[in-house]
């Protein structure tokens, strides 16, 4: 844990308390794309902690056999977690519940908000973003939920980064989605790759669900899904 630590976050200091974190606060690991090499039946997960320096979160990134992991919950899960907590995570995230159901979206959610849902832990800031993941069913049930995001950002200054799950796959940013970009930058746990807009229909974004795949949080032992 302490040896995946970026070079300038490895002080005996950080080192001690990235240790009594890790183990008194049961901190998730994320499944993410490998960065260096990893055991055969394994991955990689990254670890984001509940304090920075400066402005930087702690971090650490390591490899995993696959019986490291105890068990795993997937966006989609701790989305149903925050809205079954008394505790609000994320004022604004009430109103983008409310808007992914009236557009019969799914949401899952991942970044700090997921975090702190999953810990307890203080990792969101009055200033910290909303990231989500995206599972529809249609392209018009996706421009009418960029429509009202977008008005959810001018009227509350929170920034939403929402992701779309693409049949588990891979990820596609909503905006880069609803931009008139016509190659769009598609990230899966393996790599990134520019796919055509043409390739892209209603059949693309249902069918197999993301919480099919093992892209998911891995607790104990969640940075992003990818």
């Amino acid at each position: 844990m302490v040896a995946g630590l970026p070079e300038p976050m490895r002080g005996p200091a950080i080192a001690h308390r990235v240790k009594q974190a890790f183990l008194a606060d049961a901190i998730p690991g994320i499944v993410c794309r490998p960065t260096q090499a990893c055991p055969e039946d394994g991955g990689q997960i990254g670890f984001s902690f509940p304090f920075r320096i400066g402005e930087e979160r702690v971090r650490s990134a390591v490899p995993v056999c696959a019986d490291q992991i105890e068990s795993y919950v997937t966006p989609y899960e701790v989305m149903e977690r925050a809205g079954a907590s008394p505790r609000v995570v994320h004022p604004v995230l009430i109103d983008l519940r409310k808007v992914a159901a009236a557009a019969g979206i799914t949401l899952g959610l991942i970044g700090s908000a997921a975090m702190q849902v999953v810990t307890g832990l203080d990792y969101v800031r009055p200033d910290s973003d909303l990231d989500v993941l995206v599972q529809a069913g249609t392209a018009q049930q996706l421009q009418w939920f960029w429509q009202e995001i977008c008005d959810l950002k001018v009227r509350t200054g929170t920034a939403i980064d929402a992701e779309i799950d693409m049949q588990g796959r891979c990820g596609v940013k909503l905006s880069e989605y609803m931009s008139d970009a016509e190659v769009l930058l598609a990230k899966s746990i393996s790599g990134v790759e520019l796919i055509d807009r043409n390739k892209f229909s209603d059949e693309t974004f249902s069918e197999v669900s993301f919480t099919e795949t093992t892209s998911s949080l891995a607790t104990k032992g969640v940075t992003q899904w990818m």
